[in-house]
């Protein structure tokens, strides 16, 4: 059966936020996300730095020690290093293992990680992998949404959709005519209508560029 006609399963877990759409469950990543209702032209700062340095001001993030420091570099040499956001996914992935989660990770073009959750057996197992998911990420959570933003969104749109389309565009993936409300559509939908497969690779490189996990699977 085609990927068009399996989408009852869509499953998609990361260390932040949860948003339910008919029947599907997508995720939205990263501490910056866009207002859909302000003007597509609008930025998230003047630049990564400014990103940054916001950043390391929260409170929580200036507090942790690794946080801190990967911010610090970041603001000096005015990008976050590979090696750094590695070093984040790592602390995660240990720390849901010796919580007894067995994930699968999957590198994308972008170099954010893509996470498999594990079997989960009804809501309240979901839930509470959902809970040790955030309590695991204490490290990884505002790392990774900079680094996303840095690797995928260079112009710092505050559209995450707007981000996710211009990308699907320069990577051949839609034409030209397919638009920020287009996708905005096709996510409300569960994909079931799209043009393109959402889990070829292009496609979920320019999803992880906005800030979207998202996971298309058969029933």
């Amino acid at each position: 059966m085609s990927w068009k006609k399996n989408l009852a399963s869509l499953v998609a877990v990361a260390a932040v936020g949860i948003l339910v759409l008919s029947g599907c469950t997508t995720t939205t990543e990263g501490t910056y996300e866009g207002d859909t209702d302000t003007a597509e032209s609008e930025k998230l700062a003047g630049s990564l730095t400014d990103l940054f340095q916001r950043a390391l001001d929260v409170p929580e993030n200036a507090e942790n020690p690794f946080v801190a420091e990967v911010l610090t570099r970041a603001i000096d040499s005015g990008t976050i290093a590979q090696e750094d956001y590695d070093e984040a996914h790592r602390l995660y992935r240990t720390c849901m293992n010796d919580a007894g989660y067995e994930e699968n990770y999957s590198q994308l073009a972008n170099g954010s990680y893509q996470i498999t959750p594990p079997p989960l057996d009804g809501q309240e197992a979901v839930e509470k992998y959902m809970e040790v998911g955030t309590e695991c990420s204490a490290e990884l959570a505002p790392i990774e949404a900079l680094f996303i933003t840095q690797q995928g969104n260079p112009d710092l749109l505050s559209d995450q959709a707007q981000v996710a389309v211009q990308c699907l565009i320069e990577a051949g993936v839609v034409d030209a005519s397919y638009t920020s409300q287009t996708f905005r559509d096709d996510l409300d939908d569960a994909f079931a209508s799209a043009a393109y497969n959402p889990m070829s690779p292009q496609a979920q490189t320019c999803f992880s560029n906005a800030g979207y996990s998202i996971s298309v699977g058969e029933e």
